[in-house]
């Protein structure tokens, strides 16, 4: 038998062609999609905006009450929906051109209607499976074609599951032989190659667990931290002697510059094929306090061997269908500037040349590395990765928890949003300006987001979606570390 469409309001007062009020009978949360007969295309999806309770119980009343009295409260439940549209004869997501009549029956939306007005169809090709709509079983499944192409942000408080989601969006990019290359900065993502155990939420949102160990590849300027990555090198030959002077941790360019070039082109006119430790010897002979200093921070860049005769092959970095993570783990701040600018630009000029495959980067705590205060050495290339990279099939993610402190150029060059919990009101409000279609109501509701809920905007839909995050296949590497045990 079928069930009957549940009513759960009418439309009162003035209605307009984008929104309009219903006083509620049954109900409903904020962000439910509802549906409204119009007379000229049937049904219509709606989702509310805004609730309020509106009574006749005043302050004066409220303050004469004693505490154990029943107050005779008149009250009504209203609320603001806004229109999302129908779909037409060609397929396409239409406004009605009349408004709503008022006292017009609402309904509670059924989910063939949902999936239909908000194209939440399976593609087993192109499809990036990353939960269900919010209390619906109804697939969220972004278009990968449009991440790349499109670029990405992942915006979440601290502890919010933006390093949740991103293994999700990674595992799905997996799955799909879409080469990856990661900055890890805290070395989380090692973890993908590891099944996750199995719980209830699995069977619910139809996840098995799995592990992509045979498609993850890492490496580390660092490997007595990073003991699982292979070792991260730059050719000492293509690094210019301001960016030398970044790797010893010398930031007064002016008092070391002149001394490391002359360090340099002493070793050089001898050897052409010189290495660190070359430098190293040569700086033990200068005197003085800047000669000393130059030979401690020479022999410190020695030992982290981060500079060799030979980079790191591009061949080995980047390989097709596979993720390369970039764990960055216990790498000083400055140098990890560098080495992401270093790479950056890399896989920029090469992809332009079609030398490696197209490719999603992604970058975590991507505030650090291009900040909308002040410029770090990798800031200028991913400016140029975010405005030019979709044309030549270099995709963009960015990840981080203060989207007020991340460059707006960046930020507003993605289109595909995904955000968690947001309570900052900076961040809040640079989240507002870069995204179209964000509507008041949404703004407050990602304050109050649960952990595992997400609101997306792109990725293939033309309305922001709230979406229950689905479970990781893998196991998830971003737990918070326990200080006292329960």
């Amino acid at each position: 038998m079928k069930r009957a469409v549940e009513e759960v309001g009418r439309i009162f007062g003035d209605v307009g062609l984008g929104q309009f009020q219903l006083s509620l009978s049954s109900p409903v949360e904020r962000g439910d999609y509802l549906t409204v007969i119009d007379e000229l295309h049937g049904k219509v999806l709606c989702q509310l905006d805004d609730l309020k309770r509106k009574s006749d119980l005043d302050l004066e009343a409220a303050g004469a009450l004693r505490p154990n009295d029943e107050a005779p409260v008149h009250e009504s439940l209203l609320g603001v929906a806004r229109i999302i549209g129908f779909r037409d004869g060609q397929g396409l997501v239409k406004m009605p051109t009349i408004p709503f009549r008022p006292g017009a029956h609402v309904f509670r939306a059924e989910e063939p209607l949902i999936a239909e007005v908000l194209g939440l169809k399976h593609h087993a090709n192109t499809g990036a499976y990353v939960g269900l709509l919010r209390n619906h079983n109804l697939r969220v499944e972004l278009d990968i074609n449009q991440l790349v192409q499109r670029h990405v942000s992942v915006l979440a408080k601290t502890g919010g599951g933006k390093s949740y989601l991103l293994g999700v969006l990674i595992e799905e990019l997996l799955r799909h032989k879409v080469t990856c290359v990661i900055v890890d900065p805290h070395g989380e993502y090692g973890s993908l190659r590891v099944p996750a155990e199995k719980n209830g939420g699995h069977a619910r949102f139809g996840v098995e667990s799995q592990g992509f160990g045979r498609q993850i590849q890492e490496y580390s300027p660092d490997v007595s931290l990073n003991p699982s990555a292979k070792p991260l090198t730059f050719s000492l030959r293509h690094i210019d002697p301001r960016d030398l002077l970044v790797f010893m941790g010398l930031t007064n360019v002016k008092t070391f510059l002149a001394p490391l070039k002359a360090v340099i082109e002493a070793v050089a006119a001898s050897n052409p094929d010189y290495t660190v430790h070359d430098l190293v010897r040569a700086a033990e002979s200068g005197e003085g306090a800047i000669a000393e200093t130059l030979h401690e921070r020479l022999e410190y860049l020695e030992q982290t061997k981060l500079l060799g005769p030979v980079g790191t092959s591009l061949n080995d970095l980047v390989k097709k269908g596979e993720a390369t993570l970039v764990n960055l783990r216990g790498v000083a701040p400055d140098v990890q500037e560098l080495v992401v600018a270093r790479i950056a630009l890399t896989l920029f000029e090469n992809r332009k040349k079609g030398k490696i495959p197209p490719l999603f980067l992604v970058i975590e705590e991507a505030h650090n590395f291009a900040p909308q205060q002040g410029s770090v050495t990798c800031s200028r290339i991913l400016k140029n990765i975010a405005s030019e990279g979709r044309k030549f099939g270099l995709g963009l993610c960015v990840v981080t928890q203060r989207a007020a402190r991340i460059d707006k150029s960046v930020l507003s060059q993605c289109n595909t949003q995904l955000i968690l919990q947001v309570t900052n009101p900076l961040d809040l409000k640079a989240i507002a300006q870069s995204i179209e279609g964000l509507t008041a109501g949404m703004t407050e509701m990602i304050q109050s987001l649960p952990v595992g809920t997400a609101l997306i905007t792109g990725g293939g839909y033309q309305t922001p979606l709230f979406c229950e995050v689905r479970p990781r296949a893998t196991r998830h590497g971003g737990e918070s570390v326990q200080i006292v045990a329960a």
